[in-house]
């Protein structure tokens, strides 16, 4: 299954998003979170960049004329292996459901306990979050009947989902899948910037990737494991003839079978 952009055939359709492999897409789930041991400073003649190594701190000999360079510099030294990472796990499963169930950002976001069936291998879709342009985040139901459905997962990530489930998630129905750090819902922007999302999608091949992209792949892959019309259509729920039938749990395991493609 190979990564690519499709351009345009000459019309003013906009070009076709990227699609992930299967390896991308565990890839990536390896990389969110994950962050550079490091600090910069400005002196005189430029930024100084220290970084952290093997548990100590060092100072790079360069000098960068903005921090913006500095720091991808730090960045850049980190995915070599040349510079301490911290990571932090807790975005790796929404990575993974998101693809894999394909789910947009309001919707995975406003997951509850209650919504996901690990022995039945489903999630429960009933709400979203609609982040306002005036800055509050908004819990209403899907747009449509199509909208409340019921979405089957692979056996392959439900370890992950068990793993998340008991490490950020408190032990009440009504909790969500998917807080922030503080326990509220996360924000797109700030999971950006937490997940190191520019870094990480650009550290698995694919620059400008966005988190929309992960459901089109998880269709995607749908398809071409052969799942049936009625099945591809219950995923993105658009109002379509066949999405317009909720609650139908899928029932084949697509492509997450493995980690690679």
């Amino acid at each position: 299954m190979a990564s690519s952009v499709a351009q345009g055939a000459g019309d003013e359709r906009a070009a076709e998003r990227p699609v992930l492999t299967v390896r991308q897409v565990f890839d990536l789930a390896d990389r969110v979170g994950m962050r550079p041991v490091g600090n910069i400073r400005k002196t005189p003649d430029g930024y100084r960049l220290g970084f952290g190594r093997d548990g100590g701190m060092r100072t790079s000999p360069e000098r960068y004329p903005t921090r913006a360079e500095a720091e991808q510099a730090l960045w850049k030294m980190a995915g070599a292996g040349r510079a301490d990472n911290t990571r932090d796990q807790r975005f790796r499963a929404l990575v993974l459901l998101a693809t894999f169930a394909s789910l947009p950002w309001g919707e995975v976001t406003a997951l509850r306990r209650a919504d996901v069936d690990l022995q039945a291998r489903t999630v429960r879709i009933r709400a979203v979050y609609v982040e306002r342009s005036t800055g509050p985040l908004v819990l209403g139901p899907p747009k449509s009947k199509a909208g409340r459905r019921i979405v089957g997962i692979p056996a392959a990530i439900i370890p992950d989902l068990r793993r998340h489930l008991a490490a950020y998630v408190q032990d009440d129905p009504g909790a969500l899948v998917f807080p922030g750090v503080m326990g509220g819902p996360i924000r797109r922007g700030n999971f950006r910037k937490l997940a190191g999302w520019p870094h990480a999608v650009e550290a698995i091949g694919m620059p400008g990737l966005h988190f929309h992209d992960l459901r089109h792949t998880g269709n995607q892959f749908a398809a071409n494991s052969g799942a049936g019309l009625r099945d591809l259509m219950a995923r993105p729920a658009s109002g379509t003839p066949m999405a317009r039938r909720p609650e139908q749990p899928r029932g084949h395991e697509g492509p997450g079978s493995g980690h690679t493609s």
